[in-house]
């Protein structure tokens, strides 16, 4: 596989973000309420968490002594994107644009549709020249719409959110409506009318006559601490959120001056979502915040031990795992990405895993296309994957 800094070429103008970095097992939203507030005090009090929030900075892919050494291809080599696989039939550039092969393209679609377990497909999109070589957008899509029904349920989505996920068979137009109902939905995440309607009730309650009774400053501040954690993280509560708790007016006043900060920080971190959302040109499969869970989305789970099966090589609707527990201090438990193509040694990834510098937790977020190389070379998913624990771990640490 060939690496090269990306250069002007062209294709999608979506800016460059931090890539999303693999995470701990989360807790989602819709199961917070059983655990209450008082698991909420505990994860405040333990006032560690901070790191949780803390922006992936891209981190490199250094080595852990290699086997083989992937030489990288310099300037014109690698024809303007950011890598091409050893034999030249895959091409990616920035996180959501992959290419190959025609046949290749073919024949891994051939390979999924057999494949019962697995729901999706492949398409093949525009075209590109990549030096002397042809080659086509690579476009994952459902293999029939009762299919992209039951993933958008299985994560627990709205199910009208499967009126916009590709399916094979789709017109141009059926695509470009899906993509424009995609694209509306992004504008008015739910999350920020619940922050403003709890901000006034709040505030509704602190301007009332009569002293406000424990109970509704408790409920008010449970309900605050929950939305906050769907929105922002533990981390954010732990860091954020007074304690010790006061009651009565003060305790809405320290309710009413934290919620504009709340609500400031999620729409804050709106804008770089939406943007790179909205940059692009092709409609994409949408992915839980959770690389296992989006594994399991796009292949199901292989026969022979599942999704937790440390592969080589893995097939066609297969899955790379790598087990990063005790690897490095505050760092991440595992890593899994489904693959959808090969070129020889390499392999094309469609994965997830929660990017932290934005709020995405109001229920959308794009996968993203991953190559690696050869098992034991320099670019292989477990070197690739273990260097980005270890920087992670290292941004990541409590400050001392």
């Amino acid at each position: 596989m060939h690496a090269h800094e990306r250069r002007a070429t062209g294709g999608e103008s979506a800016p460059r973000t931090a890539p999303r970095g693999p995470e701990r097992p989360r807790t989602p939203s819709s199961a917070l309420p059983t655990h209450g507030p008082e698991a909420l005090r505990t994860l405040q009090r333990t006032a560690g968490n901070a790191a949780v929030a803390r922006a992936l900075a891209p981190a490199p892919e250094r080595a852990r002594d290699p086997q083989h050494i992937q030489r990288y291809a310099e300037g014109e080599a690698a024809h303007g994107f950011d890598k091409v696989s050893a034999h030249g039939a895959i091409a990616i550039r920035g996180r959501q644009e992959a290419y190959a092969d025609a046949d290749m393209i073919t024949a891994a679609a051939h390979s999924l549709d057999a494949q019962d377990r697995v729901p999706i497909t492949l398409e093949r999109g525009a075209a590109v020249q990549v030096g002397d070589r042809t080659l086509y957008r690579v476009l994952p899509v459902y293999k029939d719409a009762a299919r992209a029904d039951a993933a958008v349920r299985a994560a627990g989505r709205n199910p009208e959110g499967a009126g916009h996920e590709p399916v094979r068979g789709d017109t141009a137009a059926e695509r470009e409506d899906k993509r424009a109902a995609y694209l509306k939905s992004l504008t008015d995440p739910p999350e920020v009318r619940q922050l403003v309607n709890l901000t006034q009730r709040i505030v509704t309650a602190l301007k009332a006559r009569a002293e406000p009774r424990s109970a509704t400053v408790d409920g008010l501040r449970a309900e605050a601490m929950k939305l906050a954690a769907a929105t922002m993280g533990g981390g954010w509560v732990a860091a954020q959120f007074p304690y010790p708790e006061r009651t009565g007016r003060e305790g809405l006043t320290d309710l009413a001056i934290l919620m504009p900060g709340l609500t400031s920080e999620f729409l804050a971190g709106l804008p770089a979502v939406e943007n790179q959302e909205a940059q692009v040109h092709e409609l994409l499969i949408t992915l839980p915040n959770d690389c296992q869970a989006a594994a399991a989305q796009l292949i199901g789970r292989p026969a022979d031990g599942g999704l937790s099966v440390r592969r080589d090589a893995p097939a066609v609707g297969e899955n790379h795992y790598v087990d990063l527990r005790g690897a490095a201090p505050d760092g991440w438990a595992n890593h899994f990405a489904a693959v959808i193509l090969r070129d020889g040694p390499d392999s094309l990834t469609y994965e997830t895993a929660a990017d932290r510098t934005s709020a995405v937790q109001h229920g959308k977020s794009l996968g993203y296309f991953a190559l690696y190389g050869r098992a034991g070379s320099d670019q292989s998913f477990d070197t690739v994957i273990r260097a980005q624990n270890q920087a992670y771990a290292e941004r990541s640490a409590p400050a001392t």
